[in-house]
């Protein structure tokens, strides 16, 4: 008769099974593994990211303002927000630390008031939402924001990134996708001891301040930005991580471009925001109907040493935004009606460049295009072009308004990816290589305080031949509008993210492109279905898994009975 193995003793096996639990922990200690299997990866940081949290070398504290109990979608953001410190956690480690509160709890109306303007100072305003519980309407009060706290420094942040005009919905989803953007960059700014600096170039009629205000906002939030008149100073400084070229209207004479291309000589980087001809958008506030001409700038032999020529031509496409026009009078009252206008080229970027990729259309007005050049050792990349159905006309050209109320001829539209912007990297020859006399290069020595550089060291420009990309328009009072809004067609088009990206690519900021371009996509409920199949959806939220669980004991009653029957 066989001797049966006797069972191990119940103290044995829970020992060894505590040591396994043990091991387990030991090694998920210095070995972390999380699978992320949302379709858009929301929850995984990107590689600078990464890097950035791994470098820290203090800690970095976060006070998130959403805490308590908070309205659908503000509680939303602030899981989300958790969620994303929580993965940043990870590769920080005690580095960072962060914590919930209410800045208003507890406090009386003088004290909220007091709060609230403490916050505005800061960058962080509050909104006010509507509740509804039941019959009744009720106010609340929320600061959807953050501070980071970071070698005795502080950077506000805000959560809720909401421009003027956009529904809440889609407003929620901006926000999420930026979270990782918005408190990564306020990091990247308090780990700087000096904020990197950038100049608008002035002394040729460049835009004026007040076009620029939306961009020049969003860029201050991590670059410290001044005006520079390049005809009061001998030299570009290279303290200047980006020079910005925006709209120039006058001629610049051999003095200024010599500045500047020894300015791209010795690393500095330019964006140029350039028109080509007269024609831009005063123009047709002024009148329908106006002849664009040449406008003399005196680049051309810069650029085209460079590797880009800009043409004095205009790219005529199909794809384009709608303007209003004036179609009748009723009752004394100026009735119009929106026409496309091909003047106005939309481009949809398809390149994989960081500067482009994510990025949605982007509205051009009156815009030339750009022909590359062969040049040695420079690389050139295409960033927006025009589409399939455009064509270009050359100067003088009658820019007449009325005629967009025709059908145009398609047929005439026959040239395609017509180039709007490039980016022009590598080591670029000087213009002024084998034209300076022995004796103006002593001057210029002299007065520069620094050698000529016949070539530069290895730096990188971008050139639009656009000069309002960066513009903004205006609302009915006169105050300045989200770069990129269309008060028109009440539409968003990606020109501030574009030039943002440009100028953070030339800084070599690589961090804030890769979040920025960042997307998450929201799925929103069918609210109308939602309120008319309420109390299904209840039913089957509640009574399914307790049918399930039901369901499940009886199956185990049943096979527990047929398993005794059986022995």
């Amino acid at each position: 008769m066989q001797q049966s193995r006797r069972a191990p003793s119940p103290w044995i096996t829970f020992l060894l099974m505590a040591g396994m639990v043990l091991a387990i922990n030991v090694v998920a200690h210095f070995y972390f593994l999380r699978l992320d299997l949302t379709a858009d990866k929301r929850y995984t940081l990107t590689d600078s990211t990464k890097n950035q949290l791994r470098q820290l070398d203090d800690v970095v504290t976060v006070r998130v303002l959403l805490e308590g109990d908070l309205p659908g979608g503000f509680r939303r953001l602030a899981v989300a927000t958790r969620e994303m410190l929580d993965e940043m956690k990870v590769y920080a480690g005690r580095r960072l630390q962060y914590e919930f509160v209410n800045p208003l709890e507890g406090k009386n109306e003088r004290e909220i008031q007091e709060t609230l303007r403490e916050y505005g100072e800061k960058g962080l305003q509050p909104a006010n939402v509507q509740l509804r519980r039941g019959d009744e309407y009720s106010q609340q009060l929320v600061i959807p924001g953050a501070l980071v706290y970071y070698k005795g420094r502080e950077a506000a942040v805000n959560l809720l990134l909401s421009p003027s005009g956009m529904p809440a919905d889609e407003s929620l989803l901006l926000s999420l996708s930026r979270l990782e953007h918005q408190i990564g960059k306020a990091i990247r700014q308090l780990s700087f001891p000096v904020r990197p600096r950038i100049a608008f170039l002035t002394g040729h009629q460049e835009l004026e301040q007040v076009y620029l205000f939306d961009l020049l906002q969003e860029l201050s939030s991590f670059y410290d930005y001044e005006f520079f008149d390049i005809k009061s100073r001998a030299f570009i400084p290279q303290q200047y991580k980006v020079i910005v070229v925006a709209k120039p209207r006058s001629t610049f004479d051999e003095k200024d471009k010599f500045k500047l291309d020894q300015y791209l000589m010795n690393g500095g980087r330019i964006l140029w925001l350039l028109d080509a001809l007269t024609a831009d958008v005063d123009s047709v506030r002024r009148r329908s109907s106006f002849l664009a001409t040449d406008l003399q700038l005196n680049l051309e032999d810069q650029l085209f040493r460079y590797g880009v020529r800009l043409n004095p031509n205009l790219v005529l496409d199909l794809q384009c935004a709608a303007v209003p026009l004036l179609v009748a009078q009723q009752d004394n009252r100026p009735r119009f009606a929106r026409y496309p206008c091909f003047y106005f080229p939309i481009s949809t970027p398809r390149g994989h460049h960081p500067i482009v990729q994510q990025l949605d259309a982007i509205r051009l007005r009156f815009v030339s295009s750009l022909d590359t050049l062969a040049v040695r050792g420079i690389n050139k990349t295409v960033l927006l072009h025009s589409s399939p159905r455009s064509r270009a006309v050359f100067t003088p050209w009658q820019v007449d308004f009325s005629e967009l109320r025709n059908r145009p001829d398609a047929g005439r539209f026959n040239r395609s990816n017509q180039i709007f912007a490039v980016l022009l990297e590598g080591s670029f020859p000087s213009l002024f290589r084998n034209r300076l006399t022995a004796s103006f290069e002593a001057l210029l020595r002299d007065s520069l305080q620094r050698p000529f550089q016949p070539t530069s060291i290895p730096t990188a420009m971008i050139v639009v031949g656009d000069g309002d990309i960066g513009s903004n328009e205006f609302d009915g009072r006169g105050f300045p509008l989200e770069l990129g809004y269309d008060r028109f067609n009440h539409r968003y088009f990606d020109n501030k993210d574009f030039l943002t990206n440009c100028v953070d690519y030339l800084a070599g900021y690589r961090t804030l492109l890769d979040t920025r371009n960042k997307t998450i996509q929201l799925h929103l409920l069918d609210t109308a279905r939602l309120k008319s199949e309420r109390i299904l959806w209840q039913v089957i939220n509640v009574g399914v898994p307790l049918l399930l669980l039901l369901v499940g004991g009886i199956l185990f009653y049943l096979l527990r009975r047929f398993l005794l029957a059986r022995s």
